[in-house]
């Protein structure tokens, strides 16, 4: 990691492209139509093929031969041992699936930056792939047999992949996949040492073009059952094949020695011993291993009859896998310094190529720590990030020995200590460094070493070391990432503002995440971070900012997700009860809440440990009405040295103990406690828990006989709420004291003030208010035009009463002019009859509402007798789609997409004759239509292709001349790298111009040029 913090690890990633390339095909191959046709018909039948036989049965030059036969592109993964770490397999089937697919190119890293776990973040990347006609092979299976959490993400990806997708999977031996509804039956197809084998005629091509014509053909098959590498190398002269078992009995390794090692010079097989640790061999990487005049070596090599590929026309070459494991475990058996030699030089093959794990595995494997010191120093962010814990946790254990007590590693094992919410661990290492005196050279070397040290010591309740560390660290943005932390124990003389610091990107982001939260700020808290760890710690903040927005059912959704392996104390401990709480089921309130502080003990937090046991103050008091229960638990939090001292910990219990005590006696002890709550998150600008205090506080105040002061409370109350974007906290403090909206709504002079749709909200949740009486009419005007009088369906006689009644919803206080009317509703006729049409829908439409309410004609204007709630569908469409204008993102996307599910339901006022109407339908269509493309926008720039194309071709459906939409079109096809589509899309948009008379504008034309290049 740099100095100033930011890992940029998913931008780094080193992968072994020789993994990801499809492997050659031997030049003596003989082509065998019969095998490669079936397995092509069989890939291309089935989602998911299996091919499962003993080593040397042909299986992946079967599987080359048949995709190669196939119309589609191909994406090759081969496996190792290492690639049981899941983060490790996730990061190369990604880099395989964009090498035909671009698109999915860090889909998988987004989606652990996301907090996504690594098997869900397989299925994100396979939907990735959508619409591409791939086949994915994953070859050497065996080697994840004995890693479940590898074989869920292979699983998951198999699971999610796209229907256009073919998978084939292949091993040696039978591996389990929970694959569900994909590998049910019709779905699924296996290949096995039957269909491999060869028959009578290949095996007699194949000995001919080896060369070999002391072997009669029908013997090899028949005493090696049709085994390729039993035919090709004669393995069943070994005395322990039996006869008719194939490959089964495998004795290559016996062949191996006697027939083909045992035939070569010293001096190669040295060579080919040596050289086993490659998985390709060429000079150059021969000679990094010590192997002088590699060169010539490998190209004596090749005239010999050995089991390994040639690069067509070079001096690559690659052992076929049994092959180069029998010589791998014969060079293991030199043992001693040989060994160690080769395998430190491999390292340093792989140092220079960058590829640092592995590097690190092979100086580990031999005992070099020190040799790996450099390589592990290289890497274990990286590992981190992938969030690979136990892989990290291993290499820095390995190498703990030799390691420096300042160095990259230290800044990982304080990844590692909070990532596993280990803060004693962090404390631990941060004591040592002090009994060396080397703290404070730590924070001046690495500004993130600091901040993560000092996040240890601040959940330790050591928040006097955190300053220090922070004092002693240059200025960046992982140490106001701290001073943010910090304002949550004393926010005066904090160098950061209340709305925190920008976020730069790298790791110390989770931690301005959280403060966010503790600030009010709900969005912020809940947007996902850039690093993958980031959001591995933080996941709990955005279930917790779900359900502080009022978004309880997504934030229970993910909570339930949740790998309990990932922040199991701030997820179990503080946010889980919490939800819970909200949901108002009290028995698994309690057990969440006490199974959570286990997690917490181990933690080693102190303040997760306070916040517990008031979120168990809040159990007792929300769900148990017990204030007595609450103030005893309040108590002992507050003689705790942390409760009382952190800030945001004393604001909380001072605004539980002000809900008890109000509970309990109308006295002025909750007046004092609620006073200085409020005022205290006024001056610190932790606001989570303002709209609950003021509220508590406006009761105290009335209860007090001030009651200016209690309606200034509730107005603090709403301002706080509405700087949280959601009246979910506001509500519930309601609930509890629902006449605080009841005297506040005396002061109204309106009926539609904020204060009026709170009581509202709070009577649909089964609260009783008391709120004015007046009649409320929904209008219905997309599909069927319908009204609704409180509730239920009525119909007036005329349909010129509902025409009349969408003109006064949408005009300035429900009223009109007559002229207007009459001009809007019958085409600016002023006759007579149509004065009289008029009054009969008026009429009509007053006989369907509730007496006394109207509309009436009062002299040349009509309105309503009475205060009525009138909305319409139209308007509800417009304002929503005004409020999605001033979100971004994501947000504003699913705020658009919910306004547009209005005008899905049909035309606007169908089969209503009036001019009005049809302008207004004319503008709405257009609105829609704007809608539409804005949301198609969105949508591609999130990668949503299908959803963006979707949209915008609805839109150019109604309007096809938005040349704009058609520009769009093209990119979306661009971007799934169908060439055709884009010039299909830029003739459609040619052919409908030419309607108007005109052509494509010269951006048009251009983007055409660039989307063909």
């Amino acid at each position: 990691m740099s100095q100033d913090g930011r890992t940029g690890s998913r931008g780094r990633r080193s992968v072994i492209q020789s993994k990801l390339a499809v492997p050659p095909l031997s030049e003596r191959l003989v082509a065998r139509p019969r095998v490669s046709g079936l397995l092509a018909g069989i890939v291309d039948a089935h989602p998911l093929v299996w091919v499962c036989a003993t080593a040397g049965s042909g299986k992946t030059t079967a599987v080359v031969e048949a995709t190669a036969a196939l119309d589609r592109p191909v994406a090759w993964l081969t496996l190792d041992d290492t690639d049981a770490a899941p983060g490790r397999l996730l990061t190369y089937l990604e880099a395989a699936l964009a090498r035909p697919v671009p698109r999915a190119s860090d889909v998988a890293g987004a989606a652990l930056a996301a907090g996504i776990p690594h098997a869900e973040a397989a299925g994100l990347l396979a939907e990735a792939a959508e619409g591409a006609r791939l086949v994915l092979v994953v070859d050497e299976l065996e080697r994840l047999a004995d890693a479940p959490e590898a074989l869920a993400v292979l699983a998951a990806f198999v699971r999610y992949a796209p229907a256009a997708m073919r998978v084939v999977l292949v091993s040696r031996v039978d591996v389990q996949l929970d694959l569900g509804a994909a590998g049910a039956l019709g779905r699924a197809a296996a290949i096995g040492e039957g269909a491999l084998a060869f028959t009578e005629a290949e095996a007699a091509q194949a000995l001919a073009r080896g060369g070999i014509d002391t072997v009669d053909p029908a013997h090899a098959v028949q005493v090696t059952g049709g085994w390729v590498t039993g035919v090709l190398f004669e393995a069943w002269r070994s005395a322990e094949h039996v006869p008719g078992s194939g490959g089964e009995a495998d004795p290559l390794s016996g062949y191996l020695a006697s027939q083909i090692l045992g035939h070569l010079e010293p001096a190669d097989r040295d060579f080919l011993e040596a050289t086993s640790l490659l998985d390709e061999v060429t000079p150059a990487r021969a000679e990094a291993l010590g192997q002088p005049g590699a060169g010539d070596r490998l190209v004596a090599l090749r005239a010999r009859h050995l089991p390994v590929v040639w690069e067509p026309g070079g001096l690559r070459m690659r052992c076929h896998p049994r092959f180069r494991e029998y010589l791998v475990e014969r060079l293991e058996r030199r043992g001693g310094e040989d060994v160690r030699a080769l395998r430190c030089a491999y390292g340093d093959l792989l140092m220079a190529e960058r590829h640092h794990e592995d590097a690190a595995e092979q100086f580990l494997r031999v005992g070099e720590r020190e040799r790996a010191l450099p390589a592990v120093e290289a890497v274990v962010e990286a590992v981190v990030e992938r969030l690979d814990f136990a892989v990290a946790e291993r290499l820095l254990d390995e190498v703990a020995p030799v390691a420096p007590p300042l160095g990259p590693l230290t800044v990982a094992e304080l990844m590692l200590a909070i990532g596993g919410e280990d803060y004693r661990r962090g404390g631990r290492l941060g004591d040592r460094l002090d009994a060396a005196g080397e703290r404070e050279r730590l924070a001046r070397t690495s500004s993130m070493a600091a901040a993560l040290l000092a996040w240890c010591y601040w959940h330790l309740g050591r928040d006097a070391d955190a300053r220090a560390v922070v004092a002693a660290a240059e200025p960046s943005p992982e140490v106001d990432a701290l001073h943010y932390l910090l304002r949550l124990v004393d926010h005066e003389g904090s160098p950061v503002p209340p709305e925190g610091p920008a976020l730069s990107g790298g790791p110390l982001d989770a931690l301005v995440r959280r403060v966010n939260y503790a600030h009010g700020l709900v969005r912020e808290a809940g947007q996902s971070p850039a690093s993958s760890w980031a959001e591995a710690v933080t996941t709990p903040w955005r279930v917790g900012s779900l359900r502080a927005s009022g978004r309880t059912d997504q934030a229970l959704d993910l909570y339930r997700a949740h790998p309990r392996a990932w922040a199991p104390a701030w997820m179990h401990g503080i946010v889980g009860p919490e939800l819970i709480i909200d949901v108002g089921d009290v028995a698994e309130a309690r057990e969440v809440l006490l199974r959570g502080r286990e997690d917490i003990r181990a933690s080693g937090s102190l303040v997760f440990d306070v916040l517990n046991r008031l979120i168990e103050a809040r159990l007792e008091l929300r769900l148990c009405h017990d204030p007595d229960a609450a103030l005893a638990i309040l108590d002992a939090v507050d003689a705790d040295p942390v409760g009382g001292r952190y800030g945001f910990l004393a604001e909380q219990s001072d605004t539980w103990r002000g809900l008890a005590l109000l509970m309990r006696s109308p006295g002025a002890e909750a007046l004092t406690v609620l006073e200085r709550a409020v005022e205290r998150m006024r001056a610190s600008g932790r606001i989570i828990e303002l709209p609950t205090a003021a509220i508590l506080l406006a009761e105290a105040r009335w209860r007090a006989g001030d009651e200016d002061g209690a309606d200034a409370a509730a107005d603090l109350a709403l301002e706080a709420a509405t700087r949280h974007g959601s009246n979910h906290h506001l509500l519930q403090a309601l609930a509890d004291f629902p006449a605080v909206v009841a005297r506040r709504l005396d002061a109204e002079a309106g009926a539609d003030s904020r204060w009026h749709e709170l009581g509202r909200a709070l009577m649909a949740e089964g609260v009783a208010i008391d709120l004015p009486a007046r009649t409320t009419i929904r209008l219905a005007e997309f599909g069927t035009a319908r009204i609704e009088v409180d509730g239920h369906e009525v119909r007036p006689r005329i349909a010129k009463s509902v025409a009349l009644l969408a003109y006064l919803a949408a005009a300035p206080g429900h009223a009109a002019d007559r002229d207007r009317l009459l001009d809007a509703l019958f085409g600016g006729r002023s006759d007579e009859s149509t004065r009289a049409y008029l009054r009969q829908a008026v009429h009509r439409l007053r006989e369907v509402l509730p007496e006394g309410v109207g509309p009436c004609l009062d002299g040349s204007q009509v309105r309503f007798d009475a205060e009525v709630d009138l909305r319409s569908e139209s308007d509800e469409l417009t304002g929503r789609l005004r409020e999605a204008a001033r979100l971004q993102g994501e947000e504003q996307l699913a705020a658009i997409l919910d306004a547009l599910a209005i005008a899905e339901r049909g035309e606007y006022l169908p089969a209503i004759p009036a001019p009005w109407a049809d302008e207004r339908r004319e503008r709405l269509v257009e609105l829609v239509g704007e809608a539409r493309v804005e949301a198609a926008h969105l949508a591609f720039a999130t990668g949503r292709y299908r959803q963006a194309e979707e949209l915008v071709e609805a839109a150019l459906a109604a309007d096809p001349f938005r040349e704009s939409a058609w520009r769009l079109v093209m990119r979306i096809a661009g971007a799934t790298g169908d060439e055709d589509r884009v010039i299909a899309a830029y003739r459609r948009c040619r052919r409908a111009l030419g309607e108007l008379g005109t052509q494509p504008s010269p951006s048009t034309r251009q983007l055409l040029v660039a989307l063909r290049r």
